[in-house]
């Protein structure tokens, strides 16, 4: 019972510190696509939310090119899928782009996540 309680309480923590501090700039126009997640890591619990947008993922590539360094080791361009991982070190965050061309939809996905 009180460890449920701690976990409520750290995903709370979690929830509200995405909410609150500063992080990476979502992409304009960009809409919500899941509910916030909590994910339980090693060093720690990590938050993160979807945002999906019908801009092409070259328009999405250069707005946060243009604001955060990029992994240039994880960026993975094909017909089939398109890939760029950003970093803002400044809050801790992360933003991974994703465009599946075989996907339900031909939105692009832009995955926030923050420790």
């Amino acid at each position: 019972m009180i460890l449920s309680a701690v976990s409520a309480r750290l995903a709370f923590a979690a929830a509200a510190l995405l909410l609150l501090a500063p992080g990476p700039p979502i992409y304009p126009g960009a809409k919500r696509d899941t509910p916030q997640a909590l994910i339980e890591k090693s060093s720690g619990v990590e938050a993160s939310a979807t945002y999906v947008t019908a801009d092409p993922f070259e328009a999405v590539d250069s707005f946060y090119r243009a604001h955060g360094a990029e992994d240039t080791g994880a960026r993975r361009i094909s017909a089939g899928s398109k890939r760029a991982l950003y970093f803002f070190a400044d809050s801790k965050s992360d933003v991974l782009l994703l465009w599946p061309a075989n996907s339900s939809t031909d939105k692009t996905s832009i995955v926030i996540s923050k420790e």
